[in-house]
């Protein structure tokens, strides 16, 4: 394996077709020590724009005296001789440099590709969260001679890691990877060749045999937890105890402090629950509402034997309920609680399904690499729950639900016999029905809801916390998309006599069926895949008609950079042209109506001739049946946007302007219905919470989107003292948002001013992608001669990432969408500055906010307005976290003053220290205010 040279570039951008390298770093490594090292800026003979300076410090004049790459490629390729090549997503490097020279036959080593089996639930895999994930340093990052080291120290560390694998899984992933094209080939042959020298060693294995037990059989088929036949009301007194001064959790936390709206909020969810009442509790930032609603719901599900589910929006809350509060819970009460996570059925592996993957070999990389992660992630004692693995892109998310739980058509009693135990998928539903507390996110409840409650163990008693996002959860969970590229995949997978399911039907049932039978077999499926081909062939056309039916609804000019969308309603039936694509997807229908048909016979057929416990075939069958299932859907949903519109629904076609990618949608118009008839209709108590459900100081609104007519309500404020904690900031002379070109310039110096005279430190709310990006290209190089780095959301990191860097910046700006509204937590000095730079109202031709806004008399008044002053109030809740934390909050929307609409805005927030000056004061009132 060694020598071998690591290496990295720095270049203008992306395409290695477009763009120029500017910087080339090498290290030669002989296995023992450092023999050289290369390096050399490059003239790209174009300037460097600011966002490449800014990342990797280098600009156009550092490079105006440096050698071209044609001058130093061959010294350079003279170094590298034809010793292996080891770099981080190496294709990158190498995709730049082989336009130059060709480096085709050096044994390549990617370190994104061992890391990402080697370390399966590392968070991430960029080579900056690799050097922290191993503890190394990297004090450039973004030049290429110190990315070129640090890759070659994380190499180094993750063949140390890779060198205690058993030799039998590193034979597994080089026998699986045969016949890919896998830049992490290359080295784990060479570990097995080395390893295959070396002594067996007795093997520690962390997990049961893989892909076969992950539990006791005994375990999975023991009784539930039975509610008992009486009930027992819980105290409110001698709960009120707890969580007052000298009370059992000020003895059990050293610092916990007992407030007033907490313990108020404490006792209106315990009469709630005892009373079999219906709540909405409004709870400010830091009153600690996950205490007050955990303490009654964990007595009363102890006390009762009855089961308390819990439904949450993000990750963070469950993590924090299951890590810190529940037990926090339970020590300070001396009580037993058995709380779980439950998640749907895809977040959990299926020990059947992953050895039919074994079994038949991986088909591209993203199988290969998951199937080499999944194997170290269970050597290692992984429980098969997805969320300790870390998945990279949508074509491994799509091989993870290949290998998990799926197939609803799978039942214990079945995974019991054919398994000879239990996956983790019924091990984590037996735990819930044992479980006091039950936590889901809100995807999840409505699908029980949906479901007619077979999702979830039966409960009576419900909280909703991050309630204000239930509605959007919930249309997200019940809605329905077709792509073009879905439709291609699914016929890919159903493939034909001599690939896909289909072929590896034929080719595993030969050695269970007569030849008479195998015949007939064979004669199906060839008329399957023929019926296949036609359909697939029949829905190109449909799509082309689509296209064109876009084109003309924008008639006939380019579509712009926001994409385009296409509400479908009765009117548009009416119009000539929709008649092309009716005809389009009735001769569509036909073959797609009659190869479901035909396959849906070909696995009752297979199923009744094959009596066995062949695992390959079950696993076929059971793929089978989901082609035949999405089929299903796909016609049916289709149909009924081109012919038979329901009016309990939302339809529009959609196409993104990146990548041309053209989208069926279908949502649901309410889900207030299903919120009346199986949440407040059916359950004993639903108590929903969250920091914001009021708009203009009523739960009015909140109210009609969940139809909860019957809940009483409750505003508890925030016990933080905004009023001298936070600065209000509304400048008089902003130009209005509609005179854009003016309202841009005011707002970037604006911006720019402030974050020097605060050293960053700022967070920026936008409501578009495009007024976000106008921002960045002007403050960019601003800021960054003072050293203040600029983190731009839509640059291609994720939001989380993002979230990160700006954290451990000490002088930063954020610049943030929709996603950065909510769910951003950055106490301390880090964040002392949010800038809203507009109001948050929807896009009013979002098909979506269409078609709901239909529905009201006063669509402005009644959906708009209150939906936009949550959202306000969620993006002003990103700045005071703390008890100790102070900051300014600059609204820089003049309408807040011009419109009449705007006091509701200001009114529903926490009373702050107000200044009202021109926008030339905000640098100097921010920096008086953080006492800079």
């Amino acid at each position: 394996m060694f020598p071998a040279v690591s290496l990295d570039i720095e270049t203008t951008g992306l395409n290695s077709h477009r763009d120029a390298i500017i910087e080339i770093g090498a290290v030669k490594y002989d296995g023992n020590e450092i023999v050289g090292k290369w390096q050399s800026l490059i003239n790209p003979q174009r300037p460097i724009r600011p966002m490449i300076t800014q990342l990797t410090g280098i600009d156009t004049k550092m490079v105006a005296s440096a050698p071209q790459i044609s001058a130093v490629i061959q010294e350079f390729a003279d170094f590298v001789g034809d010793l292996p090549v080891i770099g981080h997503n190496i294709s990158f490097d190498l995709s730049f440099l082989g336009n130059h020279h060709n480096f085709d036959t050096n044994p390549v080593i990617d370190t994104f590709e061992i890391a990402a089996v080697i370390l399966p639930s590392a968070p991430r895999y960029s080579l900056a969260s690799l050097v922290e994930e191993l503890n190394l340093k990297n004090l450039s990052p973004h030049r290429a001679q110190e990315d070129a080291d640090a890759t070659l120290e994380v190499f180094l560390r993750l063949l140390e890691k890779a060198r205690a694998l058993p030799v039998h899984l590193i034979a597994e992933i080089v026998q699986s990877s045969k016949n890919i094209g896998w830049d992490g080939r290359w080295f784990f042959s060479q570990l097995l060749r080395e390893q295959s020298k070396t002594p067996i060693k007795a093997r520690s294995v962390k997990q049961k045999e893989y892909g076969i037990l992950f539990t006791d059989p005994s375990e999975i088929l023991a009784p539930p937890m039975k509610a008992n036949d009486e009930i027992h009301p819980l105290d409110v007194e001698e709960i009120t105890e707890i969580l007052s001064p000298g009370g059992l959790f000020s003895q059990y936390l050293d610092k916990f402090e007992s407030r007033n709206e907490q313990i108020e909020m404490l006792q209106a969810v315990t009469n709630a629950i005892s009373g079999s009442q219906h709540l909405m509790v409004e709870a400010g930032t830091g009153i600690g509402k996950s205490y007050a609603y955990l303490i009654p719901a964990a007595l009363w599900s102890t006390k009762n034997n009855s089961r308390v589910v819990i439904s949450t929006n993000t990750i963070n809350l469950q993590d924090q309920l299951m890590d810190k509060d529940i037990p926090d819970v339970q020590k300070a009460l001396g009580i037993d609680i058995r709380a779980v996570v439950m998640k749907g059925r895809s977040n959990y592996l299926c020990p059947r399904r992953l050895q039919a993957l074994r079994h038949r070999k991986p088909r591209d990389v993203s199988e290969l690499r998951l199937l080499g992660k999944v194997l170290v992630w269970l050597e290692s004692g992984g429980s098969g729950f997805l969320n300790e693995l870390t998945l990279t892109g949508p074509a491994e998310k799509e091989a993870w639900v290949r290998i998990s739980a799926q197939d609803e058509s799978c039942n214990m009693e079945a995974c019991v016999s054919k398994m000879g135990g239990g996956c983790p998928y019924f091990h984590a539903r037996q735990s819930a029905l044992n479980a006091h507390v039950i936590v889901v996110n809100h995807a999840l409840l409505l699908s029980d809801v949906v479901a007619n409650n077979r999702v979830l163990p039966e409960y009576k008693y419900l909280i909703v916390d991050e309630a204000h996002h239930l509605e959007d959860a919930s249309t997200n969970a019940l809605s329905y998309r077709v792509t073009r590229r879905e439709i291609e995949r699914l016929f890919s997978e159903l493939g034909g006599t001599n690939s896909g399911v289909l072929g590896r039907i034929l080719e595993t049932t030969k050695k269970h069926l007569n030849p008479s039978d195998q015949a007939g077999a064979e004669k199906m499926v060839g008329k399957a895949s023929d019926l296949a081909f036609r359909a697939e062939n029949t829905f190109r056309t449909f799509f082309v008609q689509l296209d064109t039916f876009l084109e003309d609804e924008r008639d006939g000019r380019p579509l712009s950079e926001y994409g385009q969308k296409v509400r479908v309603v009765p009117s548009t039936h009416t119009i000539p042209i929709w008649s092309e694509v009716e005809i389009a997807w009735d001769v569509a229908a036909q073959p797609v109506d009659s190869l479901r048909k035909m396959l849906d016979q070909l696995h009752h057929d297979m199923a009744d001739e094959i009596q066995t416990n062949d695992e390959e075939i079950e696993v076929l069958l059971g793929d089978l049946a989901g082609i035949v299932r999405r089929l299903q859907e796909v016609h049916r949903f289709i149909n009924a946007m081109v012919f038979d519109l329901d009016p309990g629904y939302i339809y529009w076609i959609e196409v993104d302007f990146r990548f041309r990618k053209l989208t069926l949608n279908f949502a649901p118009l309410h889900i207030g219905t299903l919120m009346e008839n199986f949440l407040w209709h059916t359950k004993e108590s639903v108590v929903i919470t969250s920091a914001t459900l009021t708009a203009n100081e009523q739960f009015d609104y909140i109210r009609s989107r969940l139809n909860a007519d019957e809940a009483d309500e409750l505003v508890m404020g925030s016990p933080f003292d905004y009023e001298n904690s936070a600065l209000l900031f509304i400048p008089t002379d902003m130009p209005e948002p509609a005179d854009f070109r003016a309202y841009q310039q005011y707002l970037s110096r604006a911006i720019s001013k402030t974050a020097q005279a605060t050293s960053g430190r700022m967070l920026v709310l936008f409501t578009s992608y495009k007024q976000l990006r106008a921002t960045s290209q002007v403050i960019t190089p601003l800021l960054a001669k003072d050293h203040i780095q600029v983190f731009e959301q839509g640059g291609g990191a994720s939001a989380s990432s993002l979230l990160e860097s700006f954290k451990k910046a000490e002088r930063a700006v954020l610049l943030g969408t929709r996603s950065f509204w909510e769910g951003v937590d950055v106490p301390g000095e880090a964040l002392s500055v949010l800038v809203i730079t507009k109001l948050p109202f929807d896009v009013p031709s979002d098909p979506v906010i269409a078609a709901r806004s239909e529905t009201f008399e006063n669509p402005f008044g009644e959906y708009t307005l209150p939906e936009a002053i949550l959202r306000f109030r969620q993006g002003f809740g990103r700045l005071i976290r703390t008890q100790s934390d102070r900051g300014v909050v600059a609204v820089l929307d003049r309408r807040v003053r011009s419109k009449q609409y705007g006091p509701q805005f200001l009114h529903s927030l926490p009373h702050c220290h107000l200044v009202e000056t021109t926008i030339e004061d905000l640098p100097s009132e921010s920096a008086r205010w953080l006492n800079i």
